[in-house]
């Protein structure tokens, strides 16, 4: 066989095992000697024996790899190596030398344990060997050699090797000195009488050498696989040609891969070495040169070691070389092994829309065209499928592609969608004719259009002009698309349903008539004959005759009647279809969630805001994932465990993480604080836009006017079957006894996170009754929003004269009492009184704080008095639907001291923040005061000032979302190996089955069925059994 047919074999993986490479093996690999450091010739062509050598693979079209004969789409590229001049270490290895070292003495390389009887803790006719052997054998056996136990053992034997007791190795009676390690890769042996010595790779690799196969367990290797001397390198592998291509630039030079930028200068440092050596040179250059070399060696392996500067590329950008390649997020394992790119999914621009459900999601057109989902022809849903397939792949919903029997893909054009979807005559002279042969059957017109033998009854035709090829108009015959679709319906085109015998409606009737009557031969008048042959009569051998047979593309039935399966056909996403919805990060399991689909006009995804708390998810830009579910095997289990109204109540708390935000708050808050009183007509257009059909709640009179409380209309959409009572953010007692809803309704009512109506809703009716509730609650909230006008502007945060006034004269009383306390100080503070544990310093710092928040606090609470209750900007702050007084407070008041760590501003300038400040003075302006509110404007220091404070929060925001991510990432790595076993107590075991939780949490309660964490709630229990509240 040659090496080229050899190459395209399929290999299966059998096993994949991770060890040290031979130097042998390493040459026996390798295609090619590596010799010099050019590349390619000035004609273009590589050099022999050079970094781009043909033999290691092609990467340009047309020309044959020189070692298996094969182009670049089949060659599997191939290695090189570069014999080294001197050793080096590994870099990869420097903890496995140092052990090595530490563990084996400096003379015969055997291990310091003894190896003579009666050295057994325990056996006395074993030795200390012997002990420590069955202890790694053993953990070898039970954990395996990757886990945490295997590397405690090898680095107990290792610190027993190292003891001051064993300087003396008890085999040869040598002396053992210290090994030390100066990092990167200098490793150093110090004994007690003498000092230092340096061991370079050559003297460590005829260490390691030396040391006995049967000892190597002690250390952590397999005596079969791996050797210690092969972490001390003598010859380089050099990655094919197609791991580190490179690029024809505009100009046509060629641009070079980072890891041919470092084997070339491995190869250049190497031929100086070699030439020096050579030469005789002194033994201190060929040291330096040696160093040199180790030093490319290990930037090639990893160019972010500790200790030694990174290698650059000529613009200054550190060189991406072997370990960048490999770890981290951007690294092959985890940017290209663990997270792929996927088919059927679509990311575009979020945007919001109250009208879906909480568990719909808007897709537009245009995506719904591009996503498939794969669907089986069965003989119910055969004709919907039929009408799809005749849409083609431009019209939704229409279909894209169909899998045939034999598994072979057919993609759906505007030619195709007419064969697919109809039907096939088997009589072999029914023939669409050619330039030689006429055609010869009875609808020319037909055949222009779907060529014989192929057919669809109830097919439409219509006349159409189009140009030709030199641009005159003609008319051609063409598919009327809308009349053809309405006679396979069985309609016409104003929707009336045609007659039984009507041929237009045969397809329509057909499939009637099997599902009355599945075991009967069609009547006649449902009998389908081709339009173009006219399925003559065929004599058979024994002189009867039958009509020429037919068959339907899509059907489910073989020639013979027998059932077959039908094919599969990749249709377009429709409304009721369900996909996994995803914003990232992906921090919680409520990041992804399966909604049902809503096919909409535009250009976004659209969800329903309630949703935007799980996902944490704003509309300023954000883009989401959809991904289509393709199999129905999945789609079932999605839409068992992954539903939106299934993770209503999160696993964190046991309370409700979806429910109303901001505008669902503020309408929840209009409609029923203060006992509201809502007219007639207003009621009515908030309940036709919730679709209310049911009764209407009790009239009142207010004023001559008649209309409802607003608790009564809200009490419409709340199911009974429950009692609750708690207090709302503004402070009203809140009751709902049997869906009757008395007090104010706001964040603590329906919010999302702190929703104590929703709570209830779902811990009492289910998932299912939660999501209606969800659904009707937003779209009344924002009905009542919208009809009542409810809305915020910037002069709400509008305060009169007198006010204005009253917190200038605060912040000035502040700063008078900051310059007072100061002035108590005075220029030391050793009269000043301290509190306990504080020095002066720190005491007057405090007490300024005290006086400034003080000052702030007083200018807020007049600016509250002032906006009134009834201003839109109070209303929202007081609901808890967006924003805080003390938000409100820093927009029409004072904004009072930014702050850094807790502190006044301290850093800037010496003994000042900012220079035009006196230095030392550290008054209420000078230390960053804020006097002005947001609504009037900050001056140029203020501004200055408060932005140093916002720098701290988001240099905060970004380290906490690190450390976070990073915290994951390890807990999910340390708990990657646990799972719940199905053993009647739930507990949670590891692979090897060991009990780490006999049961799960400790109390076996799922926190999302749980009532905030309890069980169940005591007070519902008793009320259902005692008939009424305790």
């Amino acid at each position: 066989m040659s090496a080229r047919d050899a190459a395209k074999i399929p290999k299966r993986i059998e096993s994949i095992k991770f060890g040290l490479l031979d130097p042998n093996e390493i040459r026996k690999m390798s295609s090619v000697e590596i010799k010099t450091a050019d590349t390619y010739k000035d004609d273009g062509h590589a050099y022999k024996q050079g970094l781009m050598d043909p033999k290691m693979g092609v990467i340009d079209p047309g020309i044959r790899c020189e070692t298996c004969g094969n182009k670049h789409e089949e060659c599997p590229s191939h290695f090189g190596h570069i014999a080294l001049e001197l050793p080096v270490l590994h870099i990869g290895f420097t903890n496995l030398i140092k052990a090595s070292l530490k563990s084996t003495c400096n003379t015969c390389s055997k291990i310091l344990l003894h190896g003579s009887a009666e050295t057994h803790p325990l056996d006395p006719e074993k030795s200390e060997q012997d002990f420590y052997r069955d202890r790694v054998h053993d953990i070898m056996i039970k954990h395996g050699v990757g886990s945490r136990e295997f590397k405690t053992i090898i680095k107990d034997i290792e610190k027993e090797c190292a003891k001051k007791s064993r300087t003396i190795c008890m085999h040869c009676g040598s002396e053992q000195g210290k090994i030390m390690l100066d990092k990167p890769s200098t490793f150093k042996e110090k004994k007690a009488d003498k000092g230092e010595h340096k061991l370079n790779a050559r003297d460590i690799r005829e260490w390691l050498e030396r040391i006995p196969d049967e000892h190597l367990i002690f250390l952590g290797m397999n005596k079969d696989s791996s050797r210690p001397e092969w972490t001390i390198m003598k010859v380089l592998p050099v990655p094919p040609i197609t791991v580190r291509p490179s690029i024809t630039l505009d100009s046509g030079d060629r641009s070079e891969d980072d890891l041919t930028h470092k084997l070339v200068d491995v190869l250049r440092i190497n031929q100086r070495l070699r030439e020096n050596r050579d030469a005789g040179a002194p033994q201190l250059i060929v040291e330096d040169l040696w160093e040199l070399l180790q030093y490319h060696c290990t930037t090639y392996f990893d160019n972010q070691t500790s200790g030694i500067p990174p290698a650059r590329h000529r613009s200054g950008r550190p060189l991406k070389t072997l370990a960048q390649r490999l770890k981290g997020k951007e690294g092959r394992f985890r940017s290209n092994l663990s997270g792929k790119r996927v088919n059927f999914c679509a990311r575009t621009v979020i945007s919001p829309d109250p009208n879906l459900g909480i568990n719909e999601v808007g897709v537009p057109e245009k995506t719904a065209k591009e996503l498939t989902v794969p669907i089986r022809v069965t003989s119910r849903n055969r004709e919907q499928l039929r009408q799809m397939v005749l849409r083609g792949p431009d019209v939704h919903p229409g279909v894209n592609y169909i899998m045939r029997g034999d598994h072979f893909r057919v993609r759906i054009t505007d030619k195709t969608k007419y064969i697919w979807s109809g039907f096939r005559c088997l009589n072999p002279e029914c023939d669409c004719g050619s330039e030689d042969e006429p055609y010869t059957g009875y609808r020319p017109d037909l055949n222009e259009v779907l060529h014989a033998p192929n057919f669809l009854p109830g097919l439409e035709l219509k006349r159409q002009m189009r140009r030709n090829a030199i641009g005159d108009l003609e008319e051609e015959w063409a598919v009327d698309l809308e009349a053809t679709l309405s006679n396979l319906k069985g309609e016409d085109v104003k929707g009336q349903s045609l007659k039984d015998d009507d041929p237009k409606a045969i397809i329509h009737n057909r499939w009637k008539w099997e599902h009355s009557n599945p075991n009967e031969y069609f009547p006649d008048h449902l009998e389908v004959s081709c339009p173009h042959c006219g399925s003559p009569e065929i004599e058979d051998e024994y002189g009867g005759t039958y009509s020429s047979e037919i068959e339907d593309r899509l059907s489910t039935l073989d020639r013979e009647g027998n059932p077959k399966p039908g094919v599969i056909v990749e249709r377009h996403l429709i409304d009721g279809d369900v996909a996994i919805f995803n914003r990232q990060p992906s921090l919680h399991r409520m990041s992804m969630m399966v909604h049902e689909i809503r096919v909409m006009e535009g250009k976004t995804f659209r969800f329903n805001l309630a949703d935007c708390t799980p996902y944490n998810a704003d509309f300023d830009g954000d883009e989401m994932n959809l991904h289509v579910i393709q199999s129905e095997e999945a789609r079932a289990e999605a839409k068992i465990l992954m539903r939106v109204q299934e993770h209503i109540i999160s696993p964190r708390y046991g309370g409700s993480v979806i429910g109303g935000i901001h505008d669902h708050i503020s309408g929840a808050y209009l409609l029923t604080h203060g006992n509201r009183i809502l007219p007639k007509n207003l009621v009515l257009e908030v309940l036709g836009a919730i679709g209310w059909i049911g009764d209407l709640p009790e009239e009142v009179q207010n004023n001559g006017t008649v209309g409802y409380r607003g608790t009564d209309v809200l009490s419409l959409i709340v199911p009974g079957g429950f009692n609750l009572q708690y207090t709302s953010r503004s402070g009203d007692q809140v009751n709902v006894t049997s869906g009757k809803v008395s007090g104010t309704i706001d964040k603590r009512g329906i919010g999302a996170e702190d929703g104590r109506l929703l709570d209830a809703v779902v811990q009492t009716h289910g998932s299912d009754a939660g999501a209606e509730f969800l659904n009707r609650m937003t779209k009344m909230t924002i009905a009542i929003c919208t009809a009542m006008g409810f809305t915020t502007g910037i002069d709400d945060e509008d305060l009169p004269l007198k006010a204005k006034e009253r917190i200038t004269e605060i912040n000035a009383e502040a700063s008078a009492e900051v310059d007072e306390e100061l002035a108590k100080y005075g220029k030391d503070g050793r009269r000043y009184e301290s509190r306990p544990g504080r020095t002066p310093l720190e005491t007057l710092e405090e007490n300024i704080l005290g006086i400034l928040d003080k000052g702030k606090a007083d200018s807020g609470e007049v600016a509250k008095d002032h906006l009134g209750s009834d201003n839109p900007a109070v209303l929202m702050a007081v609901s808890g639907a967006r924003g805080s007084m003390d938000n409100l407070a820093m927009m029409a008041g004072s904004i009072g001291q930014p702050k850094v760590r807790g502190k006044r501003l301290e850093r800037g300038y010496q003994d000042r923040v900012l220079p035009h400040f006196p230095r030392g003075v550290k008054g209420a302006k000078e230390k960053g005061f804020v006097s002005s509110s947001f609504k009037r404007g900050l001056e140029p220091t203020e501004f200055f000032m408060l932005s140093i404070s916002g720098r701290e929060s988001l240099v905060d925001t970004a380290v906490r979302t690190s450390k976070s991510g990073y915290m994951q990432r390890r807990l999910i790595n340390a708990m990657d190996d646990l799972k719940v076993s199905d053993d009647g107590m739930n507990s949670v075991r590891n692979t090897a089955k060991r009990i780490i939780q006999f049961e799960y949490g400790e109390d076996g309660i799922d926190p999302a069925r749980s009532r905030k964490g309890s069980p169940f709630n005591v007070s519902q229990v008793l009320d259902d059994a005692l008939g009424g509240e305790n």
